[in-house]
């Protein structure tokens, strides 16, 4: 570290700043209050729902997805958000694949391993992990609404449940919310 920057670190100042001029952010309020004053200040942005993912990390299908194994019934055993209790996937026609819960059928695409396309709409489902057995499954809305843990019997190993979780954390999920179902 230069003998400026630890100056700039022990007086608080910037240390570009030469004697006598105010700390960047001090200039920076002094045009904020003077545009408000002007009346040039733009409206607050509307509310942003982020939900419970952080959108900035990089999220990823598992190269380990197959639609076929992948089919069956599931159990929500954690969830995020609003989750299904159960849910079934079946591959309907060549290339859609649906997801049925006590809501109806949603007909997706498979985009890429582990990357289901809603049709017609813009949703992603990412089916993150699924262990080699393929008992246990780590699963989410790319746009962070909801995650779930499914299992197929609904009463995972407690080490599947863990990996799931490590899985979602990895992914930018925030695991601290989590919440167990029956």
């Amino acid at each position: 570290m230069n003998a400026d920057a630890e100056n700039g670190l022990k007086t608080g100042r910037h240390p570009a700043c030469t004697p006598g001029t105010p700390p960047v952010h001090r200039r920076g309020a002094a045009v904020l209050a003077a545009l408000a004053l002007a009346g040039c200040v733009a409206e607050p942005p509307a509310d942003v729902e982020i939900g419970f993912r952080n959108p900035t990390a990089v999220i990823a299908g598992t190269s380990r997805f197959d639609a076929a194994r992948f089919a069956g019934e599931w159990q929500t055993v954690a969830c995020l958000g609003r989750c299904a209790g159960s849910v079934r996937y079946l591959a309907a026609t060549d290339g859609v694949y649906l997801r049925r819960t006590a809501g109806g059928d949603t007909p997706y695409l498979i985009a890429a391993p582990g990357v289901l396309r809603r049709t017609g709409a813009e949703e992603t489902l990412v089916v993150m992990w699924v262990d080699e057995g393929f008992r246990t499954a780590a699963i989410g809305d790319a746009d962070g609404r909801w995650a779930a843990v499914l299992d197929r019997s609904g009463k995972p190993g407690a080490d599947r449940v863990k990996a799931a979780m490590e899985i979602l954390d990895f992914n930018g999920w925030d695991v601290s919310q989590l919440r167990k179902i029956k």
